[in-house]
């Protein structure tokens, strides 16, 4: 193994292969030849292969995202933090593309820490609609609500692009205006 190379460093360099090429450009030999090693030795680091290199670009997805967000609502309220982590969720997806399809594409359930991956992310939504009059219930149905469009939309933004005479950017925020008008509609009670 090359001096200096931890598992960290590849991580790394693996995101960066995965956001500049795409995640499916990403394979072992690949990420051998630009670390400057032989394949076999990237097992010292990731036993399962590719599969547990794509966990790891998951985890790590999930830990750069959750600092940007976290970065992007310190100090707002109401409005104003729930605009500012949707714009920062997006920005992420869009210089981070094939990172964001390592989070997405392996299942974060299965295993306790997987399942932590992304509840980060949620914990700044709820923390997010704290300012909000809602009861526990509607914050919950709303972080869905949330999680749900901008999964969907960065989903559908990365893999289908804008070939529409609508701008993609009316789209987001048509969508996140009609979000806060439904936000602003609840009262706090059901």
């Amino acid at each position: 193994m090359k001096a200096g190379l931890s598992k960290e460093k590849i991580i790394i360099i693996a995101a960066k292969m995965a956001d500049e090429k795409g995640l499916a450009e990403l394979t072992l030999k690949a990420l051998a030849d630009e670390l400057g090693i032989k394949p076999p030795s990237l097992y010292k680091h990731f036993n399962g292969g590719l599969d547990e290199l794509n966990k790891e670009l998951m985890l790590y997805g999930w830990r750069m995202l959750d600092g940007e967000i976290t970065k992007a609502v310190i100090g707002k309220a109401k409005d104003d933090a729930v605009i500012a982590l949707c714009h920062t969720y997006r920005k992420f997806v869009s210089e981070h593309k094939g990172l964001f399809e390592a989070m997405q594409w392996y299942n974060m359930y299965q295993s306790e820490e997987h399942l932590q991956a992304s509840a980060g992310s949620v914990d700044i939504i709820y923390r997010s609609l704290s300012s909000y009059e809602m009861t526990d219930e509607q914050k919950v149905h709303t972080v869905r609500m949330i999680r749900a469009f901008l999964q969907g939309f960065s989903t559908i933004e990365v893999h289908v692009g804008s070939n529409y005479p609508v701008p993609l950017d009316d789209s987001f925020d048509f969508a996140l205006r009609t979000i806060l008008s439904g936000i602003a509609d609840m009262k706090g009670d059901e």
